[in-house]
């Protein structure tokens, strides 16, 4: 080999770069280390995002809605009733509602309140809400990285380009991703870690019934779908999803109802139908009983403000 081409040699077997890795560390998940694997089984449904100026008399009335909402406080303060939650919002805090809580809000009228609010669904075997799973924190304080995001899904949400609602899934979970990955410490999952076995067990019957929502689902049917015996069934719904499989499944049905009216125009006799309900006095009072209101006031009510 020629001098040259030995010099060559060596210079070609050097780094060309080097790699950067002096990044910081992530908070150590703890309590979520379990719930890692639900990542790859949920599903992320954009619905609309809407910022809004607050004028000193607004409030937003006890309500409960069929999808989880994130807001996002621009400016101002806020007085915010979760659950049994009571939070004073300020800027660059984060608000997470899961589905079907009760919430409400008032505005603190020192100052004038900006808001966003991103309507979505994130849920786990397309059924179980995962806020309410994991335990999502209901106040994320000071999280101005967010902001970003939220003004993303804002102009998305107003503008609908084509794919709008598929990226703004992907923004969604970026949202979320980013308060598991970087503020672990204030999750409290509803269930223990032992209940992770379990979920994995009633999948195939969650999802049963999810193929079947608008025909007649028996408790033995599932259970067969879940290849276990009815009362071990019954008594992994009550472990894990603290209800029983047939009240899982009514409350699923009233929430595919009310997903229904406020996504579409369809007939409340059809969308009844759809989910099962083929005795309407009685649907009435089970939805009226769950979201305090009547389908048809539901319908007019959902997306009235925020």
């Amino acid at each position: 080999m020629a001098e040259g081409d030995k010099v060559l040699s060596q210079w070609d077997r050097r780094p060309m770069t080097l790699v950067r890795d002096d990044f910081l560390p992530y908070p150590s998940p703890d309590s979520l280390r379990e719930w890692a694997w639900v990542w790859e089984r949920m599903s992320f449904t954009f619905l609309h995002a809407r910022q809004h100026e607050c004028l000193p008399h607004w409030h937003i009335a006890p309500r409960r809605l069929p999808n989880a909402i994130a807001f996002f406080v621009h400016t101002g303060k806020a007085r915010w009733q979760i659950g049994d939650a009571i939070v004073i919002a300020q800027p660059d805090d984060l608000l997470f509602i899961p589905e079907g809580v009760w919430h409400s809000a008032e505005h603190l009228p020192e100052r004038r309140f900006c808001v966003s609010a991103i309507h979505f669904t994130a849920r786990l075997f397309e059924s179980l809400d995962i806020l309410s799973v994991l335990g999502f924190p209901v106040h994320v304080p000071k999280l101005p990285e967010a902001g970003s995001v939220v003004n993303e899904l804002l102009r998305l949400s107003a503008r609908q380009p084509l794919g709008w609602q598929r990226r703004g899934a992907a923004l969604v979970t970026d949202l979320l991703l980013r308060v598991v990955q970087e503020r672990p410490d204030l999750f409290r999952p509803a269930a223990s870690p032992s209940a992770v076995t379990a979920l994995k067990i009633l999948h195939p019957a969650l999802q049963f019934a999810e193929d079947h929502l608008g025909e007649r689902v028996t408790v033995t049917e599932m259970a067969e779908a879940a290849a276990c015996s009815v009362r071990h069934l019954r008594r992994l719904f009550r472990e894990v999803l603290g209800m029983s499989p047939k009240r899982w499944l009514i409350e699923r049905r009233l929430q595919k109802v009310a997903h229904l009216l406020t996504q579409t125009d369809l007939p409340l006799k059809v969308i009844a139908a759809e989910c099962g309900f083929d005795d309407l006095p009685h649907f009435h009072r089970l939805f009226r009983r769950r979201f305090g209101q009547s389908p048809a006031q539901f319908r007019r009510s959902a997306f009235r403000g925020l």
